[in-house]
């Protein structure tokens, strides 16, 4: 298993991601690429109103592209993709997230084993939708079928969710999913084992990002006083930052930046 680090916001006018998070923690979310380092991608909200992408294979670590992404590119929503790739699982433009269909835009954190048995329930044509091969594409496709079948966004992906959590109870799923109009923050992985092996080999030492070994699977939220929504996986400093609870997803509406809060997988609604 191999994990990944989101990186997420709306706001009520167009900023960038180093405006809402610090200037200094951009920097060190860009810097886990150092341990993430399969490839980096971002999904934003332009002026059109319309999701676009930029995704690259490579390690970010060093990217002016991604600074750029998360210093220079402000939007009103945006969402970010640290990966570490599944064992198997091609470090290729096509499995490099976020994969974006019909204006919508799946950022995954987690794993879901095993693949073949995942990749069984969707058809070829809706994987090739997406683009990729990875259980993340799974996901998106398994997503993007409910929002075919009339659900809303955060309908489609708590079901997607939920349903995956009950057949793979030891998956991890962290999502951030974006269109025009929503930002959809999931946090799903109770039980799903931490790669320590993973930590306990790797050359970084004592540089390895923040929480990994102890909250390596949080998934964080914050309200910025203009009323801005920020969310984060784990490796920033935890000031300001409410972790969300397990089996719960988040939906930040971009018009208003009215915040919902549900519960997986019975979504009744309560304040947030």
């Amino acid at each position: 298993m191999r994990m990944c680090r989101l990186l997420g916001y709306a706001a009520p006018r167009a900023t960038t991601a180093a405006a809402v998070l610090g200037a200094d923690d951009a920097r060190e979310w860009q810097r886990m690429g150092r341990l993430h380092a399969d490839g980096w991608g971002t999904a934003w909200v332009d002026d059109a109103r319309t999701v676009r992408r930029r995704r690259d294979p490579s390690d970010g670590t060093a990217s002016a592209d991604l600074a750029d992404a998360l210093v220079q590119e402000a939007s009103t929503a945006r969402i970010a993709h640290l990966r570490l790739a599944t064992e198997g699982m091609g470090t290729v433009l096509g499995n490099t997230h976020p994969f974006v269909v019909d204006g919508i835009a799946v950022a995954h954190n987690g794993s879901i084993q095993p693949v073949q048995e995942l990749r069984a329930m969707v058809r070829p044509d809706e994987l090739a939708r997406v683009g990729g091969t990875t259980d993340s594409a799974v996901v998106t496709a398994l997503v993007l079928r409910e929002v075919a079948r009339g659900a809303s966004l955060l309908e489609a992906t708590t079901t997607t969710v939920a349903r995956l959590r009950s057949r793979f109870p030891t998956s991890a799923v962290n999502l951030l999913v974006l269109s025009a109009d929503e930002l959809v923050a999931v946090h799903a992985n109770e039980g799903a084992p931490v790669p320590l092996d993973l930590f306990a080999t790797s050359p970084l030492g004592a540089d390895l990002p923040r929480d990994h070994v102890d909250h390596y699977y949080r998934l964080s939220w914050r309200r910025e006083a203009d009323g801005a929504v920020a969310f984060t996986s784990s490796g920033l400093a935890s000031e300001g930052w409410r972790p969300m609870a397990q089996h719960t997803a988040a939906r930040v509406d971009l018009r208003t930046l009215a915040l919902e809060v549900v519960d997986l997988p019975t979504a009744q609604r309560r304040a947030a």
